[in-house]
């Protein structure tokens, strides 16, 4: 198997299991991150089942088909590495950090948890009730059960992407083993997951170790099916709920993960709602006092996306907060950014950038994200780039193609005032 150059110190291999492989050399390094992604999520759950793709990670940890559930947290521990998983809307991942000599063991454990979990029938039953109570304490987190709300207003309560990432409490209940052991058959081939590692890593002695390790025989052409794009429904809803604080998002549609337009659009949420120095900081926390937490993000999707500002308030003051929120979005779209928020928004990112790839954990992350949404995979000079060579006529583009706030989803969730 032969390493092809990507950019320096990069590297990408493709086992014949199909297994894509990304290495990136961090030779000052003496620890490594290693990440397998695999491309599907609560948004590829049965419409029956939702919860089951988290179902499954969950499960994968409680043992395999030659390890304990035990023996996998000695062997981690034996390295002085940390193992974890994570279930999104659109792929799961299972992460390694570990000194450079605990490599051999994290790509056993990533290659036996992602490919060889025994469901047993008694481990299926002591997850289904621990998952049932990470569920309860979801559903009682007010920012968590808002945030929910919000996501079933603006795409739609029957589209996939919409669904919680943990399932509801009925499905997870009615789950069988044999639901789990079908969906994890179909869904963890080697042909469709992504392995990226990124540290102290010689791409040669990587490659030998990865082995066979990864061989898997699962045969055929893996998760059938295509994602469909959700619409976004622009409006308004409130609902009531016990609790000290409204919670409230006002949203625009967004950008999927490979749009050209994604570093303008991140400039410009850095200058309206992304730190201190932001227009929604400034306008509803430093000048007014009016919440302890608000801002924007952008969030991605392979085929959609959403710009979304997020504020907590007390209940009497989240009408004049939501006018706020309102009266930045116009203020954008009419007046742009100048140019002394254009340059302060590209030096936080790019220092922002720069501190991230001081991290192997945030490399591999970065890697193994890019290949799973099938975005390019850029050199980080190239990034700092694009960055960089944001000129304002893009920005103003951006917003003239995104900024409507006559079209905002706006939902707030909390008491009545």
């Amino acid at each position: 198997m032969v390493a092809r150059r990507l950019h320096q110190g990069t590297y990408e291999a493709t086992l014949d299991s199909g297994l894509r492989i990304l290495i990136e050399e961090v030779p000052q390094s003496r620890s490594v991150s290693v990440g397998v992604w695999v491309p599907v999520g609560s948004r590829d759950d049965p419409a029956a089942a939702p919860g089951l793709a988290h179902f499954i990670e969950h499960l994968a940890f409680k043992g395999t088909t030659t390890r304990a559930a035990a023996e996998i947290s000695r062997e981690i521990d034996a390295v002085g590495g940390s193992l974890n998983a994570a279930t999104g809307r659109e792929s799961t991942v299972y992460y390694v950090d570990t000194p450079s000599d605990g490599l051999t063991t994290a790509l056993d454990l990533l290659a036996d948890l992602t490919l060889h979990p025994a469901f047993s029938p008694e481990n299926v039953e002591l997850e289904r009730a621990v998952v049932l109570d990470e569920i309860r304490g979801h559903n009682d987190d007010p920012e968590a059960f808002a945030f929910d709300r919000f996501i079933e207003g603006v795409w739609g309560s029957e589209h996939a992407l919409s669904r919680t990432v943990l399932g509801t409490s009925t499905a997870i209940e009615r789950i069988r083993r044999e639901d789990v052991v079908a969906h994890h058959r179909q869904s963890y081939r080697p042909s469709q997951m992504v392995l990226a590692v990124a540290g102290a890593v010689d791409v040669e002695r990587l490659l030998d170790a990865v082995g066979s390790r990864f061989d898997s025989d699962f045969q055929g052409a893996g998760r059938g099916g295509s994602r469909t794009p959700p619409r976004f429904l622009e409006g308004r809803e409130s609902l009531e709920r016990d609790g000290g604080q409204v919670h409230l998002h006002l949203a625009l549609a967004g950008q999927p993960t490979t749009d050209p337009d994604r570093y303008a659009l991140e400039v410009t949420n850095t200058v309206f709602g992304d730190g201190t120095s932001s227009r929604l900081f400034r306008a509803v926390r430093e000048d007014r006092g009016l919440a302890y937490s608000v801002g924007s993000t952008l969030m991605r999707y392979t085929d959609t996306g959403l710009w979304v500002a997020y504020a907590s308030t007390s209940p009497t003051q989240g009408g004049t907060v939501r006018a706020l929120i309102e009266d930045e979005f116009v203020r954008l779209a009419e007046r742009g950014l100048d140019d002394g928020e254009l340059r302060l928004a590209k030096s936080r990112l790019r220092g922002l950038f720069i501190l991230g790839m001081e991290s192997n954990a945030h490399r591999a992350m970065r890697l193994g994200t890019a290949a799973i949404t099938g975005r390019e995979i850029l050199s980080p000079e190239e990034v700092l780039h694009r960055l960089e060579t944001v000129s304002a006529d893009d920005v103003a583009d951006t917003i003239e193609r995104f900024v409507r706030p006559e079209a905002l989803r706006v939902s707030l969730v909390g008491p009545a005032t």
